[in-house]
């Protein structure tokens, strides 16, 4: 398919180029929304408007990546969704192209109010609804636009199964991993140079969805615990400092599988809480396909998808245990059948599935 040919779905959607609304940055923690909007780049222009900056400038400004162009509104004062001014430069953008409008927050249902005429379709990534600091008045509008979707796909079991109520339109689109990234050798990471084993690594952004009281447990043991990733919506001061406890930032994509090459468990140490209820973690299929033994809170979607793969542990203390039993006595048979379960879980085959869904509306998950 062309960039130059429009997409028909049963005579019902038609479009040439992708608007996407997202609440994350393009440039952020490299997840769900980048895999899929750059893959769909492949087959239309695709426009990725964000939420705003606080800037001294006034201006919505468009940066290239690749085969997506990313808006980026600079405002004075931070605001959700979009104004005015954003959608006129949306709508610039568009001209006289057929768009379709991609959402993964409804705080920017204004996008589509702006394009009356272009479909739309939701992906739920999250209940962003649950997450601290959500504004009010998210799940009133994640209502309106699952109503007026022609399309909600569904990152993982617990999102669709809370989402089913919406019939054929309610679609279950489980995350990817790009396998080859994750699998290919690469020598550990300069950071775990000089550590001793073994070394607990999450990689992950560490906010509420952590449960600190694990994040304790795992530091009395004799063990280092590797913390990759920044910290949001979390009161630094809440987390253990401890000369075996490592706080690394951001660390960029690239740099992902020596990371893990580096440690000897990952670990997915979440509570158990509104903002963990429904979540399908990317991270888990990127840790199989790394070879590592996983150890997981019980958070239903691994549980459903990979428990046969991943270690799970309830209490604290039954992580810390549990990470180093695997550390000291790793399971080869089980480690084998996680690569291959992550091998089959790509983020083409998603998208493809995805984009069939588009053309076609006949994909079943």
């Amino acid at each position: 398919m062309t960039n130059a040919a429009p997409v028909r779905t049963s005579g019902a959607m038609e479009f040439d180029c992708l608007v996407v609304g997202s609440h994350l940055r393009f440039d952020g923690v490299w997840q769900r929304p980048q895999q899929i909007v750059t893959r769909l780049g492949a087959h239309v222009p695709v426009l990725f408007v964000e939420e705003p900056f606080v800037a001294d400038a006034v201006r919505d400004e468009i940066v290239p990546h690749g085969d997506v162009s990313v808006l980026r509104p600079q405002r004075p004062h931070y605001a959700y969704g979009v104004d005015d001014a954003t959608l006129a430069r949306v709508r610039e953008w568009v001209g006289t192209r057929r768009a379709l409008v991609w959402l993964y927050t409804p705080m920017m249902l204004g996008i589509a109010d702006a394009l009356p005429q272009a479909p739309l379709v939701y992906d739920c990534m999250d209940e962003l609804a649950a997450f601290d600091f959500a504004p009010p008045e998210l799940r009133e509008r994640e209502r309106t636009l699952c109503d007026r979707a022609a399309l909600v796909f569904c990152g993982g079991p617990s999102l669709y199964e809370a989402r089913r109520g919406l019939g054929t339109k309610a679609r279950l689109a489980p995350s990817g991993v790009e396998f080859e990234h994750f699998a290919r050798a690469a020598a550990p990471h300069p950071l775990f140079a000089n550590l001793p084993r073994p070394i607990f690594g999450y990689v992950g952004v560490i906010d509420e969805r952590i449960d600190v009281p694990t994040i304790e447990a795992l530091a009395e043991r004799d063990a280092q615990v590797a913390l990759i990733g920044p910290l949001a919506k979390i009161d630094a001061a809440t987390l253990p400092r401890r000369p075996n406890v490592h706080f690394t930032g951001r660390m960029p994509y690239a740099s992902l599988p020596s990371l893990l090459a580096g440690i000897d468990v990952a670990i997915m140490p979440f509570a158990t809480n509104a903002a963990t209820r429904y979540i399908s973690p990317t991270k888990t299929p990127e840790y199989l396909a790394a070879g590592k033994p996983v150890v997981s809170a019980p958070i239903a979607d691994v549980i459903a998808r990979y428990g046969d793969v991943v270690t799970i542990a309830r209490t604290p203390e039954d992580f810390a245990d549990a990470c180093l039993a695997v550390a000291c006595a790793p399971d080869a048979e089980r480690r084998a059948r996680g690569i291959e379960r992550a091998r089959g879980d790509g983020w083409d085959a998603l998208v493809a599935r995805m984009w069939n869904a588009l053309e076609r509306e006949s994909y079943v998950p």
